[in-house]
């Protein structure tokens, strides 16, 4: 790489007159390998990266800003006096070429763009050439990893990456490396990473990093910020920690093509992200654990926001890729996220391991196959308030509990509009249905004739409360079975078997225009009451009860039903016992 010469507080040419010394306006300025004689260097680079074979001082004497030969890093500067000078590269310590040593290098290492002003690259610590920018930025990173820590700022302008940038620490949690890379903010310092290469960004070897103010753009499978361990014992098995990330932005070609993820991070601790906005990726944000000795976690997001392009992405991930090592313990505050694509899911909490203790606040998710999916772990709460699923598909389901899950939460949600028929919640838990899955306080919109149903788990406990709704469409997920239903009367299909879903409510209602079948109650929970108001129309008509697993059962007192006299109403009463598996009749009168 080239290294930087000239405009320090050293670099004026002077010249004696009169027995006084002053400066030496406009004076050419050659470089050679020695003091005395030795070969000269010709492959020079102006402010503007112009190729020239000398330098000439300003009107002040200032000798500005140059570039020397590859790999030079001091050189002996003769201006045409008796002797020559020595001149050391800013930003190699102030070592190294045929002579000198030592030096002190700056807690700040200033990166400047082949865009950037002629002025702002003339004071910059290393100027970049617009070809493999990464060379010049890690070249500072790591100066400063090799030097304690330190700043890295970036100024305005394009860097084109062709390898991924890697910000380490020293794989050991005990020693303190901080570094900051910053820009001028994410639109204004933009890092283009080229096609095929892993990531823009990788962090590794427990490193502490503070990152913001600058954009990232990316394509094909390529990831924005990367991280890995190196499994390291003394580095805890972290990648980074105690970092912040604020003010980031990440853009993908919005064309669909972009198959990486914006952010994939593997094994983070203890950080602070704030101000994410991601647009135009497959794939929005990843974490993963990674080593069955370390569970990663103890994470913050704050107002991030995530738009997908194309189909089967996701927005936020959490996943536990060790059975042992888990995710846990995440806040994520005011994220939001939309897709434009078929098959894609807000947020996902999977992997062979548990996801523990996330907690989400303030979520928007809009256009989403599956808004929620929570495939494995417990204690993971969501307080939502706009949701919505991809407009005008049937079929959808907003909230996913997988078998092995239990003990999950949705807590609140402002909002849940649905233009098409959709599954509210799809509850599978039959890991610990004694520590069920809860969904409560949802207001639901049901506009046009959307239908919306749910499904509890194979046991009934799954806890229902507080869902309230309106609109043209049908809810069927009105009641919470346990607690008092506002006062209705829900009215069933008259059919050769008569369906009743369990979880609509407490009072049903039936005309029979002939004999017949009350079937099987769907989605009952131990010990629901419910009343079924049977009316018999054009005639007498008799109403048989189902029996077999979920069906009806007869005790002593009451044995049988008889046939209801035409126009007359019965009600039948029964009690859902989930140890027998049955609706046991408790209650039958007649003639009203």
């Amino acid at each position: 790489m080239r290294y930087q010469f000239g405009a320090t507080v050293a670099d004026y040419v002077v010249q004696p007159s009169d027995g006084l010394w002053g400066v030496a306006p406009g004076a050419t300025i050659t470089f050679w390998s020695d003091a005395d004689g030795g070969t000269q260097y010709t492959d020079l680079l102006d402010a503007s990266s112009t190729p020239v074979t000398s330098i000439t001082a300003d009107d002040t004497g200032f000798i500005p800003s140059f570039s020397g030969p590859d790999s030079v890093t001091g050189m002996w500067a003769d201006a045409g006096g008796t002797s020559r000078a020595w001149i050391a590269a800013r930003n190699a310590g102030g070592g190294g070429g045929d002579g000198g040593g030592g030096g002190y290098t700056s807690i700040q290492r200033i990166v400047a763009s082949a865009t950037a002003p002629a002025d702002v690259r003339a004071a910059a610590t290393y100027v970049c050439d617009g070809i493999a920018d990464q060379e010049e930025i890690q070249a500072a990173l790591n100066d400063a990893r090799d030097n304690g820590g330190g700043e890295i700022l970036l100024t305005v302008g394009d860097y084109n990456l062709t390898a991924p940038l890697s910000i380490e620490g020293t794989d050991d949690v005990d020693v303190e490396i901080g570094i900051i890379l910053r820009g001028q903010g994410a639109r204004a310092t933009m890092l283009y990473a080229g096609t095929g290469i892993a990531s823009a960004i990788n962090l590794t070897k427990v490193v502490r990093v503070y990152l913001s103010d600058l954009g990232i753009t990316v394509s094909g499978a390529t990831h924005g910020i990367t991280s890995a361990t190196t499994n390291g014992a003394s580095s805890g098995h972290r990648s980074f920690w105690n970092s912040t990330f604020k003010n980031i932005q990440v853009n993908g070609p919005w064309d669909g093509s972009h198959t990486g993820w914006a952010l994939n991070l593997g094994s983070p601790f203890r950080s602070v992200f704030e101000n994410v906005e991601i647009g135009g990726v497959g794939n929005g944000v990843r974490m993963y654990s990674e080593n069955e000795d370390f569970n990663p976690g103890d994470l913050t997001f704050e107002r991030c926001f995530v738009e997908l392009v194309g189909d089967n992405g996701v927005a936020y991930k959490v996943e536990s890729t060790d059975a042992v090592g888990n995710m846990n313990q995440i806040e994520f505050e005011m994220c939001e996220a939309i897709a434009n694509g078929t098959g894609c899911t807000g947020i996902e909490l999977s992997g062979v391991g548990p996801v523990n203790y996330t907690h989400w606040r303030g979520i928007n998710l809009e256009q989403f196959d599956k808004l929620i999916d929570v495939q494995r772990g417990n204690g993971n709460t969501f307080r939502l308030n706009y949701v919505q699923l991809r407009a005008g598909v049937a079929g959808l389901t907003a909230f996913t509990f997988a078998a092995p899950v239990y003990n999950n939460s949705i807590l609140s949600c402002g909002l849940f509009y649905a233009d098409a028929s959709a599954v509210l919640y799809a509850d599978g838990n039959t890991a610990l249905p004694s520590q069920p899955n809860r969904v409560e306080d949802v207001r639901i919109y049901a506009d046009g004739a959307a239908a919306i149903t749910g499904t509890a788990n194979p046991s009934g406990t799954t806890i229902r409360r507080g869902i309230v709704g309106s609109g043209t469409g049908t809810i069927s997920v009105l009641h919470t079975p346990g607690i008092t239903a506002p006062s209705q009367v829900i009215t069933l299909t008259d059919a050769a078997t008569i369906a009743t879903d369990a979880s609509r409510g407490s009072h049903f209602k039936v005309t029979l225009t002939a004999n017949r079948t009350l079937g099987v109650p769907t989605n009952p929970v131990d010990g629901q009451r419910v009343v079924w108001e049977v009316v018999a129309s054009g005639g007498a008509r008799t109403l048989t009860l189902a029996t077999g697993a979920g069906g009806f059962a007869f005790g002593t007192d009451i044995t049988a039903l008889s046939a209801t006299t035409s126009g007359a109403t019965d009600y039948i009463g029964a009690i859902y016992s989930a140890t027998a598996q049955r609706w046991r009749v408790v209650a039958y009168a007649k003639g009203y």
